[in-house]
């Protein structure tokens, strides 16, 4: 059985996980006409009438296969001696984009890639209805090194514990607010749009930017204006469609001014505020927190001495190239 373990020297969690088998090729299972392949379906928007499994869906939720976590196992927390091992009961899945096994972000109609926002919306709201799990993280990547070109997919990765990159934000931005009693990223975003040199573009609704401390060359952030923390809250007709923009613009950029480098792009959102473990979990996470977007390129390159990021691009001249890329 598969275990997370938590190093009490760190206090990061470790999923321990024996090698099993890999999964032979044998052609694209997500592509229309091979459903069968690829599971049953979690869910899908497909015209009306249309039998699920069908082939003629637009956007597609399939179970990962060879899945690291998994809703059918049962949740046991327990204590080995002064350790602590809870097993991996959540979910992997995918969220098939688009019927068109070669599309990208940068290829893909707006409306594409809007409704793919809405399904990462009903896949949060859906999965928070689980109380056992705790928090939920949306991530795609654009050209992994190693990996060879698939099925455009989102992955949807629900767990029992907080992500340890989640925890250290909510600890900085619930810290933040104790002291100032505002929002850290409110304050971040005005501080930015006031200065605009590290402002990629800006729309009614969102702010795209290099952030101050970048990790790496070209790392973007999407910032929402109006105040929320969790995402499939705060998501409408209109925020969808500047969003979907911004993400088609933001590829676009990538493909065409820097030569289509590989990325990694992250839904940072509020965990399930319905698991509390503690009493006074998430008391301010709806003043402290706040949802947002991260784009990091080529994440297996970034530079780091001792843990800190070294990264010798200027956030400002990333930003001043990224606005020379960005499609007009």
């Amino acid at each position: 059985m598969d275990e997370l373990r938590k190093d009490p020297t760190r206090g990061h969690w470790v999923l321990i996980r024996p090698k099993g088998t890999a999964a032979l090729d044998n052609g694209c299972s997500h592509c229309p006409g091979a459903e069968t392949a690829s599971g049953a379906e979690i869910a899908a928007y497909r015209p009306e009438g249309s039998a699920a499994n069908d082939p003629d869906w637009q956007v597609r939720v399939v179970p990962e296969s060879n899945a690291y976590f998994r809703i059918e196992w049962e949740l046991v927390r327990e204590g080995v001696g002064m350790f602590d091992m809870i097993t991996p009961r959540g979910a992997s899945e995918l969220i098939l984009e688009s019927p068109r096994h070669d599309d990208t972000l940068a290829t893909m109609a707006t409306e594409q890639i809007e409704a793919v926002l809405w399904m990462y919306r009903d896949r949060l709201v859906d999965l928070k209805k689980d109380n056992q799990i705790r928090d939920i993280l949306i991530s795609r990547r654009h050209k992994k090194p190693g990996v060879p070109p698939h099925h455009p997919y989102s992955r949807v990765t629900a767990i029992p514990i907080v992500f340890d990159e989640t925890r250290r934000e909510l600890r900085e931005a619930r810290e933040y607010y104790q002291y100032k009693r505002r929002c850290l990223y409110c304050d971040m975003l005005r501080q930015e749009i006031g200065a605009k040199e590290r402002v990629v573009t800006l729309t009614s609704t969102f702010v795209a930017l290099v952030p101050y401390a970048a990790r790496g060359p070209l790392e973007v952030w999407i910032l929402p204006r109006q105040h929320a923390c969790c995402y499939e809250e705060w998501i409408t007709g209109d925020s969808a469609r500047d969003l979907a923009r911004l993400l088609s613009e933001s590829a676009r950029a990538l493909a065409a001014g820097f030569e289509d480098p590989g990325y990694e792009m992250a839904v940072h959102t509020a965990p399930n505020q319905k698991s509390r473990i503690l009493q006074g979990d998430w008391a301010t996470i709806r003043d402290d927190y706040h949802w947002h977007i991260e784009i990091v390129v080529q994440p297996e390159r970034a530079n780091r001495v001792g843990g800190i990021y070294v990264n010798e691009t200027p956030p400002e001249a990333a930003a001043a190239a990224l606005r020379d890329a960005w499609p007009r």
